[in-house]
């Protein structure tokens, strides 16, 4: 069974997320809002809108794993360097994410699982 987006995924990207805010001192946060010369409510709206197009990346993302027959255990994500990184159980392939960008790479996103004999299609329409 592939294991789709949930909760305790998107939560875990967004702890991770928070960690690396957390890292910060209240000193460096506050001083780089006045120094950038934005509103500090226009910037804070920035920010959860950065936050939640990173979660919806990544979760369609993993959707799309899902649809090539990988199976990915969402507790197994591991954050080395503000970059997420998690294997297939089948077949062992790699993928990462990062947080910044919300982009996703590796060699599970390249095709179908190969230890999958029937990978998930989506339904379409039958030509």
């Amino acid at each position: 069974m592939a294991y789709k987006t949930n909760y305790d995924g998107q939560q875990r990207i967004m702890n991770g997320l928070a960690d690396s805010v957390f890292e910060l001192s209240d000193e460096e946060i506050l001083a780089e809002v006045p120094d950038s010369g934005m509103d500090p409510k226009q910037e804070a709206n920035r920010i959860a809108s950065t936050l939640l197009r990173a979660v919806d990346r990544w979760e369609s993302e993993n959707e799309r794993l899902s649809s090539l027959g990988h199976t990915i255990n969402p507790h197994r994500w591991e954050c080395l360097d503000g970059i997420y990184q998690n294997h297939c159980l089948k077949c062992g392939a790699a993928v990462s994410f990062t947080t910044p960008t919300g982009e996703m790479q590796g060699r599970a996103l390249d095709g179908s699982c190969p230890e999958n004999a029937y990978p998930i299609q989506k339904q379409g329409a039958s030509r």
